[in-house]
């Protein structure tokens, strides 16, 4: 089924212009880019089941297949800690390691570093971007870019060549969470995008989970808000695990590492 369109995408689809649409198309071949509509046996069914799934997803590496996967959403704060990264590497890798695809945005901080760790610990990661998939942004990232192409994807709603935009990150959160069975948040203040996701993940009927932090510590004070609000806090990978037991055939062995034993290390 199609669901409901907002009224810009029905003026979208009543363009006759294709001159617009065509140009986008030479520059995905150009590129090697991949334009997976919403009908496509390839678009994931989990974001095809959001209230406003994006008509068309650009897509460069090699999408993973969610199919009867575990698929987390690992976000946070730019602005993190050593415990905030230490937490998101050891969660990342962690669950990347029994199977889950690792889904974030590729930011400095927290996203980044659960993109790094997923592809350390040889599992697949997914970027989602808030510009187009040929740009890099942030710059600092060219080379994680590169790397989740090679163990994932990077993808977006937004055509070739679209610069980042502050307001295209709230709505590119809706993918984040879409893509996922639940969203990790590893640290965040009280006023963050990542709660932006963490909202968002509930409206789609997600499970929200989050990393607790010490009660004097400005980053962790929007985790420990959800917390308190009802997410579900978790110290271990297996803790997000079990929620998913009954469903999927998962390695549920515990996952105490330090994070500095699964390779841990402050770049992205």
């Amino acid at each position: 089924d199609i669901p409901r369109l907002n009224k810009v995408k029905m003026d979208s689809l009543m363009e006759k212009d294709l001159t617009v649409a065509q140009h986008i198309e030479e520059t995905c071949q150009k590129q090697d880019i991949q334009i997976v509509t919403l009908e496509d046996e390839r678009y994931p069914q989990l974001l095809r089941e959001i209230p406003d799934p994006p008509l068309v997803l650009y897509v460069r590496g090699t999408l993973p297949d969610f199919t009867d996967r575990v698929s987390v959403s690992i976000v946070g704060t730019r602005k993190c800690t050593r415990y905030g990264k230490q937490a998101a590497w050891h969660f990342a890798g962690n669950l990347a390691q029994r199977g889950v695809i690792i889904v974030s945005g590729m930011a400095i901080g927290i996203d980044g570093t659960a993109n790094r760790a997923a592809i350390e610990a040889g599992g697949e990661t997914v970027a989602v971007l808030g510009c187009g998939v040929d740009v890099c942004y942030p710059w600092q990232h060219k080379q994680l870019m590169d790397d989740i192409m090679q163990h994932g994807a990077v993808i977006s709603e937004y055509p070739p060549g679209t610069e980042p935009k502050g307001t295209h990150f709230p709505v590119r959160n809706r993918i984040i969470s879409g893509l996922s069975l639940g969203v990790l948040v590893v640290e965040a203040p009280e006023k963050s995008g990542a709660l932006i996701t963490a909202n968002t993940a509930l409206e789609q009927g997600r499970d929200v989970f989050a990393v607790p932090g010490p009660i004097n510590a400005d980053t962790s004070r929007g985790c420990n808000q959800l917390i308190r609000d009802g997410a579900g806090l978790v110290t271990d990978a297996s803790d997000i695990l079990r929620e998913y037991e009954g469903r999927f055939t998962l390695d549920l062995k515990e996952a105490r590492e330090e994070p500095e034993t699964l390779g841990y290390q402050a770049r992205t």
